[in-house]
């Protein structure tokens, strides 16, 4: 089966690269301006939420940004809306320690192999096993 073109599923490193200013990119600014657009699907594990927000509260203590700003970044992180999808602990176990990943990379890497879709990440770690 082919790899759907229009459907992408992301991780936290993906997602936080566009919402933190000091992390700006052009092919993630781009994708995120076609998902604006209805051009294209973004999925994610049901953890993503948990992880973005962990990465934002990390952001204040490294005074990257303030707390005010963290809190308009995650109004506008939840105002994404990314389908988020249900996560098989036990594979996604078994996959994290065949591959020696956290349990959230191995979220996102299950869940674009189950739907057989690009995983993108900034994550170099992660970026090893894409698809």
């Amino acid at each position: 089966m082919a790899e759907n073109t229009n459907q992408f599923v992301v991780d936290a490193s993906f997602v936080l690269a566009y919402l933190l200013p000091d992390e700006e990119s052009a092919s993630v600014d781009k994708v995120f301006r076609r998902y604006a657009a209805g051009e294209v699907n973004l999925s994610s594990s049901e953890l993503l939420p948990f992880e973005v927000l962990n990465g934002l509260r990390t952001a204040v203590l490294q005074k990257r940004v303030d707390e005010r700003i963290a809190r308009k970044l995650e109004q506008a992180f939840l105002a994404l809306e990314i389908n988020l999808e249900p996560t098989d602990f036990g594979k996604c176990f078994a996959l994290a320690l065949k591959k020696n990943l956290t349990l959230y990379d191995a979220s996102y890497l299950l869940l674009s192999q189950e739907k057989k879709t690009k995983l993108l990440t900034i994550d170099k770690n992660l970026q090893k096993f894409r698809s």
